[in-house]
């Protein structure tokens, strides 16, 4: 909700009256000239000013007019599509890959099944790109895997995603019970690219097994579909989140590696910087994103 201070000015704006404006809201003259007053104090600069005996926006004025007004439509509407399923409302959502290509079509289409006029405008991009977009507002949200700032970004659980090691069944690392990681100087790894979360995740659990990817026969690859074809051929070994080779497992395509420790289950988070009508309804429907 906005600061009292700014819903009198946005009716000043209208009105260009203070007379006017406090019979609107119901306040003496002096009280609405106190809320301006206070209002130009706080931000340094001058909102209104007379010309002729008449009041007049000033540009610094003009540009808090459009921003204020802005952010009440959002609000209101906000506060309205929690509880209004027939309002249609865009949603600019962007997914890392191993979210937007394994894990958000369910959910997503629980979401336009409850809220069937509901645009839905969704990209898929590494990390590094997502979180650029949704600092420039060029993005509403994301669902997001990999590392992010908490403190820069509101976020919110959205699952815990098992990374696996995969191998063709014939890797002679796929005949050992049991892999050492030290096993891994031996042999060609697949990953993917820089910037993208599960390729920083790797890079990172590989460092604290003492095996930096600069002394590693690495290639970095940007699609899921060339990796898991490189694996199964066997051109090396790569680590992806189990949602992602669940078919090729089941069908044996590729092979699961044990290793002498166990790997984790990497969190994956929905996260916003600003709260708008958008966010709202998926914060508001969380229960479709919910892990099965």
């Amino acid at each position: 909700m906005l600061d009292y201070h700014y819903l009198t000015f946005l009716i000043v704006c209208e009105t260009l009256n203070y007379t006017e404006a406090a019979r609107r809201l119901n306040l003496t003259q002096p009280a609405v000239s106190k809320h301006i007053a206070q209002l130009q104090d706080e931000l340094g600069v001058t909102l209104f000013e007379y010309k002729q005996k008449h009041l007049y926006l000033t540009e610094a004025g003009h540009y808090l007019y459009q921003l204020v007004a802005h952010m009440k439509k959002e609000g209101e509407l906000g506060l309205q599509s929690l509880f209004d399923d027939d309002l249609p409302l865009n949603i600019d959502l962007a997914c890392t890959f191993t979210i937007g290509n394994f894990l958000i079509a369910q959910p997503l289409m629980k979401l336009l099944q409850r809220f069937p006029k509901t645009q839905l405008n969704l990209v898929v991009e590494n990390t590094r790109t997502l979180l650029r977009d949704l600092n420039l507002d060029q993005v509403d949200c994301a669902f997001v895997e990999g590392q992010f700032d908490h403190k820069e970004f509101q976020h919110r659980l959205f699952r815990c995603e098992p990374l696996v090691a995969v191998a063709a069944p014939t890797h002679p690392l796929a005949q050992q019970t049991i892999v050492r990681w030290e096993a891994l100087r031996e042999y060609p790894l697949i990953t993917r690219e820089v910037g993208s979360g599960l390729g920083r995740l790797v890079e990172n659990l590989l460092l604290a097994h003492d095996l930096p990817v600069t002394e590693l026969t690495c290639s970095h690859l940007g699609n899921y579909q060339v990796i898991k074809d490189f694996v199964a051929n066997g051109l090396g070994i790569s680590f992806l989140y189990r949602s992602s080779v669940e078919k090729e497992l089941v069908t044996g395509g590729l092979t699961e590696l044990t290793f002498e420790t166990p790997l984790p289950a990497p969190e994956m988070y929905f996260i916003y910087k600003r709260c708008n009508a958008a966010v709202e309804r998926i914060l508001a429907n969380y229960d479709l994103f919910a892990t099965e």
